[in-house]
Parts: structure tokens; sequence; C-alpha cells
């Protein structure tokens, strides 16, 4: 095996353990169901505000998104959304955020 094929490996199987283990802790099915019981058709996972740049690494990846339609299911929209713009007094402002709608 290549170096490089072992770092790809590598990187993924570490993602993906990442991702189980923030699934659970932020009981996102939960989360789902109490938006939808108060009538929203969608439900947002904010990116570029977080303080920890490791959660936005792992947010930011696509895998997080292929993996979130994986766990999921059919039904659900899942987007990366990236808003660029400019606030009141001219300076440049980024928001990201996950999208999912059903």
């Amino acid at each position: 095996m290549e170096l490089i094929d072992e770092i790809k490996s590598s990187q993924n199987e570490s993602h993906k353990k990442w991702f189980e283990r923030w699934y659970k802790k932020i009981d996102l099915e939960k989360e789902i169901k109490t938006a939808a019981n108060q009538g929203y058709t969608g439900y947002r996972i904010k990116i570029s505000e977080p303080e920890d740049k490791y959660l936005k690494i792992r947010l930011q990846n696509r895998g997080t998104i292929d993996l979130l339609k994986e766990k999921l299911g059919v039904g659900f929209d899942i987007e990366l959304k990236e808003i660029y713009g400019k606030n009141f007094l001219g300076i440049n402002v980024y928001k990201s955020y996950i999208q999912i709608s059903w």
C-alpha cells in the first residue's frame, strides 16, 4: 500500500469514529424530531460560529455530509451552505452551516 493510500484510509477511519461520537453526543435524531414537532421543515448545524477549530474542520469535511445522509436515510436533503456578504458596516462576513431539510 502506498503512503497516500494509508493516509487517506487513516483519515476516513478517523473521521468515521469522530462522526459516531459526535452524532451520539448531540443526539441529532432527537433534535430533528423536536424541530419537526414545533412545525419546522429543517434543522441547521452551525459551522462558522463555534470557536472549536477542530469541530469546524470536521463539520466542513464532505465526509460529514455523506455520513449524515447515510445515517438519516431517505427523505432528508442535506447540504453544506456557505454565505458570503457584508454587514451593515461594510465588513466582510462569512457563515456556514449544514442544512437538513425534510
